[in-house]
């Protein structure tokens, strides 16, 4: 909002505040409002918002490349916890930000359809050069598929989803040799070591998983 008088200009930043002037002399008045916002601010989720992005996506990162817990307990205090989770706009909430998009209501920029939940540092990655490397489509497909994966395993154990491998692993041998063959989603262990040796079809490591059809 700014307040012009004849012999002062007032600028007050204070949305849905309204203030008067007066002139000095006391005699005449002269009072224009004109509404306005400022260009630093932004049409950000409201604290519900957040968390019900959080929760869609069992807050865990939902960039498919990275899919990173992001709450955990703390270790000091037993009533804290550890949250680098954010709750991201698709297009921006301020003007000149990336993927900007000046048709969108100040409501539909901080509504949850213009949100997904990553953590921080997809969060910062997917605004890097103005956002030209993460489109509003992909990151909208990254959403979408992110929740379907989030309720295909709903109620199943963590160790269903991913096998943790560690450890040396060698394979000797004529045919198809192979070091590790993992048939589902598997973590690595830093320092894991695989090595195949032999005549034939030399593996050291293979990854095969296919995704189950629903019966």
């Amino acid at each position: 909002m700014i307040i012009i008088s004849t012999k002062s200009l007032i600028h007050s930043y204070k949305k849905n505040t309204l203030l008067k002037c007066d002139e000095d002399s006391g005699t005449t008045k002269y009072l224009v409002i004109l509404k306005m916002k400022k260009e630093s601010e932004r049409d950000d989720f409201d604290r519900k918002t957040i968390e019900i992005l959080a929760k869609r996506a069992s807050y865990i990162c939902s960039n498919p490349n990275c899919r990173s817990l992001t709450l955990c307990p703390s270790e000091k205090d037993p009533e804290k916890y550890i949250f680098i989770g954010k709750g991201a706009h698709i297009t921006s909430a301020s003007t000149n930000g990336p993927r900007y998009n000046s048709s969108l209501t100040p409501e539909q920029r901080s509504s949850i359809e213009n949100g997904i939940f990553l953590c921080s540092n997809c969060a910062d990655m997917i605004d890097k050069n103005m956002g030209l490397d993460f489109s509003v489509d992909l990151l909208k497909k990254w959403k979408h598929e992110h929740e379907i994966w989030v309720k295909e395993n709903l109620n199943k154990s963590i160790n269903s989803l991913i096998s943790v491998i560690d450890g040396e692993h060698h394979a000797k041998g004529k045919g198809h040799v192979i070091g590790i063959d993992a048939q589902s989603p598997v973590f690595f262990k830093p320092g894991t070591k695989s090595s195949a040796e032999g005549e034939g079809t030399i593996i050291a490591t293979r990854i095969s998983y296919k995704k189950e059809e629903p019966k």
